[in-house]
Parts: structure tokens; sequence; C-alpha cells
């Protein structure tokens, strides 16, 4: 059996648990199934313009970029990726 899979990035198979899944879309397929298997159609990525980028000095003595796409803010730190509410201290110091 083939699966298809749109993503931007190109798929692998991960094992874990005992269960088997196509990342990065976390398909769950069953425990055997190759990377041959899997067909890969690339996302076309949009490209955002904008000149509005405020930078904010990090506490390592650095500067992070925050720039604004539509309503929402976007840092380059580390802390912005991992975050859940995509809200780092960085961006929290400028709204």
């Amino acid at each position: 059996m083939n699966y298809t899979v749109t993503s931007f990035l190109p798929p692998a198979i991960v094992n874990i648990n005992n269960k088997c899944f196509i990342v990065p879309s976390w398909i769950e397929v069953p425990l055997g199934t190759k990377r041959e298997q899997v067909i890969w159609k690339p996302e076309k990525v949009t490209k955002v313009e904008t000149s509005d980028i405020i930078e904010v000095k990090s506490s390592s003595g650095g500067f992070y970029q925050i720039r604004k796409v539509g309503n929402k803010y976007q840092c380059n730190c580390p802390g912005f990726w991992r975050s859940k509410d995509k809200v780092c201290k960085h961006i929290k110091s400028i709204i």
C-alpha cells in the first residue's frame, strides 16, 4: 500500500512504542511500512513580505528579531518555537 503525504519537509518513517508513523504529518501506518511506500508531494512555501522587523536584545548579549505577520508576532529565538502559545519573553516585552 502507498501513502501520499503533502508537507514542507520530506517524509520519514518513525517507529515508537511498537507503532509506526510517517512524519512530519504523524500519520499512523502499519508496522513494517517502508519509506519507498510514501509518495511525497512538496507543499509550496509562500513568502511573506514585511519590513516590520524589531530587534530585541537577548539576555546573552545578542539580538533576536521579531517580525509582525498579519496580526501576530514571530521571534527567531528558541523560546518562541518551544512555547505552546508562540509568545516568548521578547514578544511580551514589546506588546
